[in-house]
């Protein structure tokens, strides 16, 4: 079998190359796969050790490091082969160098994602926090925050949104062009012990207490809402008077816009990649944490055999590995209703099998027909029609929204799609309650009144809803807003 190289995470990095202060980062991860995959089977670039919390270090600067890593004193894994195995910050380093720097196709076989911020973490704003900083400095030797790497981590960041689209577009499909096999594993249950924290994100359910599983799982969704042809045939005046219906909300407001590109797993050609939430798994810590705890050790190695074995002789008669990840997190959510809590976790958690309720993502980057940022917006979800409407409304499914401190342009949206019911003893889905709605967005230009951006209404009908607000998943929207000139910006004049 090919060598496996680690890759941790965001300030998991120690000062020494000692053996103790490996273990502080992988625990007995590298001894549990020499001894489950053979004595070679871990390649020590150091173990992958790299500055996360220098300020002035970009992941595009790691991803070099690592490029260069592995040429000067790897060569052998760039010509043989070889697996990955990341958590946390470590996906997006991995997945940003094979975008950057791997040929078609990659020298890596398969990735292993453990709890990999994909599209970011709640604390990559907290992290830039003047507290986060003092915090370091009382705990960490006076280390800095990393700030251009927490950038990249905050939810709704440009720059990582721009890389997990990178691979949908042909030519750079990670399984079809690069010929990688990723899998993702995440846990759904945060440390009790961080629930001391006045921070949402410590204590988030369907999160395990750093990440969300709808912000690792790499079974992600795309739309782009377009201008028609209709809107870009409108003249100034049309324009300024849907303008108006929109604001006053009456009259006849046309749909101008729709769905130019979209995507989504099993569909288009585009596979599944295989997600696993282990039981009782956090994201870190000597308990709970995927990587190093002794909790979900068994459960962790498992699915890493699993994915280090597939494509190979002797999974020929297993189960395809989407298969057998979806039976690993079945048979955790039958242990998640058969425990019972201690007692004590009551002060923190009323109901813990709330912390396994599914979950969806969705962000909204808002720019108009050049490419630009549009800041300056608002969004509305119209999902009941009058009191006598029995449908929920969306905002009912809402648990938390964050516009990202960078990018204003871009707000990301935190849904809870399946909640537990200690009636039922079950996780009842809550968008098909919804029953559709319509995503109103309108925007202005603070510095003059010469321009217009075209309000955009476009409906979801129940079943399109359902289809793309999914548990687990993160759903992106790209909006492309029409930005308008009036006449007077430009007039020709005859002589």
């Amino acid at each position: 079998m090919e060598p496996i190289v680690l890759i941790h995470g965001y300030s998991a990095e120690s000062k020494d190359a000692t053996a103790a202060s490996i273990t502080s980062i992988y625990g007995t991860l590298p001894k549990d796969l020499r001894a489950a995959f053979g004595r070679n089977a871990v390649v020590e670039i150091d173990l992958a050790r790299y500055l996360t919390l220098e300020d002035g270090v970009r992941l595009d600067d790691i991803s070099r490091a690592l490029n260069r890593a592995l040429e000067d004193d790897h060569p052998q894994l760039l010509k043989k082969g070889f697996h990955a195995i990341v958590h946390s910050t470590g996906a997006l380093v991995i997945r940003n160098w094979i975008r950057r720097f791997s040929p078609r196709p990659a020298p890596l076989r398969n990735l292993i994602h453990l709890a990999g911020a994909n599209f970011g973490s709640g604390w990559g704003h907290i992290g830039k926090g003047q507290l986060a900083k003092w915090a370091r400095q009382i705990f960490q030797g006076g280390a800095e925050r990393g700030l251009q790497v927490l950038e990249a981590l905050e939810l709704g960041s440009d720059w990582t949104l721009d890389l997990q689209l990178q691979f949908l577009r042909p030519g750079s499909r990670m399984l079809e062009d690069f010929q990688v096999r990723e899998f993702v594993a995440i846990g759904s249950q945060a440390d009790v012990e961080w629930f001391t924290f006045p921070i949402r994100y410590a204590k988030e359910d369907g999160s395990d207490g750093v990440v969300r599983v709808s912000a690792s799982n790499l079974n992600y969704q795309y739309l782009k809402l377009s201008p028609t042809a209709d809107a870009l045939d409108l003249g100034w005046k049309e324009a300024r008077a849907q303008w108006g219906r929109h604001l006053d909300r009456r009259g006849s407001r046309q749909g101008f816009y729709e769905i130019s590109e979209a995507s989504r797993p099993g569909s288009g050609g585009r596979g599944e990649v295989p997600l696993a939430i282990p039981y009782a798994c956090a994201h870190s810590g000597e308990k709970l944490g995927i990587v190093i705890g002794s909790g979900p050790r068994e459960q962790v190695l498992r699915l890493i055999r699993i994915a280090l074995e597939s494509g190979t002789e002797s999974a020929a008669n297993l189960p395809p590995p989407v298969e057998a990840y979806r039976r690993e997190t079945a048979d955790t959510f039958r242990k998640v209703l058969a425990a019972q809590a201690p007692a004590w976790w009551k002060k923190w958690v009323e109901e813990p099998r709330a912390q396994y309720d599914r979950h969806a993502q969705v962000i909204l980057r808002i720019r108009d027909q050049d490419g630009r940022p549009v800041p300056h917006f608002d969004i509305f979800f119209d999902s009941v029609r009058g009191r006598r409407d029995p449908a929920r409304a969306i905002k009912d499914l809402m648990e938390d929204k964050h516009v990202n401190t960078s990018s204003p342009h871009i707000i990301t949206f935190y849904l809870r799609t399946d909640a537990f019911s200690a009636e039922a003893g079950d996780w009842l889905p809550r968008v098909p309650e919804v029953q559709g709605c319509f995503l109103e967005i309108s925007a202005v230009e603070p510095q003059t009144r010469e321009i217009l951006y075209l309000p955009l209404r476009f409906e979801f009908s129940a079943a399109e809803l359902e289809s793309w607000i999914v548990g687990d998943r993160t759903t992106l929207i790209d909006v492309e807003l029409l930005r308008l000139p009036s006449p007077g910006i430009f007039t020709l004049v005859g002589s």
